[in-house]
């Protein structure tokens, strides 16, 4: 299994596999804390997709998954994707659909941060019926409507390029029992034909890769397989290694504009150990800015660049094996000198509010906000009703 599936699985604990299908359904109403608004209406072209407008958002707010998780075997899981401002205001669900799990798109798993465009108004999100090959939902935010990209295949990892024009995506055909894997391919967010920009040669049955996103200057995609990543070029497909097993990748315009984790190798009766490289661009010699060791007793997972600076957010993996702790960690990819941060619950997904003052995270229960400084940490966010529900992913939400 690849090495950040097991970090998703980890993180994510006993959600469910994220595979659109199915139809949605009304669910409780999460609050925020106290209370919150929901205004979302079906979607008539999609079956299972309910869409609302985010309309003229102003001030700093937080894109939050909200998996709700059905305790009966076969009952696909329902999705929601919520606008929570940070001033503690009404959050809004703005997104809501069905995700089961299926054997042929199980390695499909909705990373907000490579799923959201560069101006923060559009998603991208596996369409319901993509074992059959219908192609990439594209879902604007602000003006609450989506639209279907047709592609031959079935498809999912998809990840926005910088300039918002292009979405990379794993293709794969479904021969079998088995699914195949096609390679990497990319469409324009318009619509249009799709392009193979790089063919695998796994055999059917044999894993998959992962996107991690496109590099700083958009000329090239990110792709782990088992141990090794690299990164393709899309006009000429050129493949080159980048290095051994990542766990995640983060990307800017400004340099140093890379951040990787990189898990380094050891033998199975040995504990974690791994770093955190910066790099100027993909491809640049590496600077090595912190370490994970046996004495935290887990590994690094997402790193996210500070919007205001050169600080490096990062947050530890928990559960199945590896420890679990209360804290985040904050990196200068400059200096490298390391702070902690103490928070009042276990970090599952964090992430910088837009102006890069404060820090928001979840814990699998609820949404919380930490100020840079390791002050006040409180509830944003907590969802409601008595079925299994998930905070899962954050993101901060600033449109332009």
């Amino acid at each position: 299994m690849r090495r950040l599936l097991a970090a998703v699985v980890i993180l994510l604990s006993c959600t469910a596999s994220p595979v659109v299908t199915g139809s949605a359904s009304p669910t409780a109403t999460p609050t925020a804390p106290a209370s919150a608004t929901t205004s979302a209406t079906a979607t008539p072209a999609f079956r299972d997709l309910m869409v609302t407008s985010a309309g003229d958002v102003r001030g700093d707010h937080a894109l939050v998954l909200h998996v709700i998780s059905s305790p009966t075997a076969g009952v696909p899981s329902q999705l929601r994707i919520w606008d929570v401002p940070t001033d503690g205001s009404p959050a809004r669900q703005l997104v809501a659909y069905t995700r089961g799990p299926q054997i042929f798109t199980e390695y499909d798993n909705l990373v907000l941060s490579r799923q959201l465009s560069a101006d923060g108004r559009r998603l991208v999100l596996s369409d319901p019926v993509d074992v059959s090959g219908s192609g990439l939902l594209v879902v604007d935010l602000i003006a609450g409507a989506a639209r279907k990209i047709a592609i031959d295949g079935a498809s999912d990892q998809p990840a926005w390029s910088p300039d918002g024009r292009r979405i990379a995506y794993r293709g794969f055909a479904v021969a079998g029992p088995l699914p195949k894997e096609s390679g990497v391919w990319t469409v324009s967010a318009a619509g249009g034909g799709a392009q193979q920009v790089w063919a695998s040669d796994r055999a059917a049955g044999s894993g998959a890769l992962t996107i991690h996103g496109w590099t700083e200057d958009g000329s090239s995609v990110v792709i782990s397989q088992g141990s090794t990543a690299s990164v393709i070029e899309v006009a000429t497909g050129k493949l080159t290694p980048i290095g051994g097993a990542v766990q995640a990748i983060a990307s800017r315009s400004k340099r140093p504009a890379v951040a990787i984790v990189f898990d380094d190798a050891q033998p199975p009766s040995q504990a974690r150990v791994g770093h955190v490289e910066v790099r100027d661009t993909i491809l640049s010699p590496p600077s090595t800015v912190a370490r994970y060791g046996p004495s935290e007793g887990t590994f690094f997972i997402t790193p996210s660049w500070n919007p205001s600076g050169d600080e490096l957010l990062l947050q530890y993996a928990c559960g199945q094996g590896v420890n679990c702790r209360n804290e985040l960690v904050i990196v200068d990819a400059v200096t490298a000198r390391r702070r902690v941060l103490s928070t009042t619950t276990t970090p599952r997904s964090a992430a910088w509010s837009a102006d890069g003052a404060r820090i928001l995270y979840s814990d699998l229960e609820a949404l919380r906000m930490i100020d840079a400084d390791g002050s006040n940490d409180h509830l944003l966010f907590k969802p409601s009703g008595s079925t299994q529900q998930f905070v899962t992913s954050v993101l901060a939400f600033a449109p332009r």
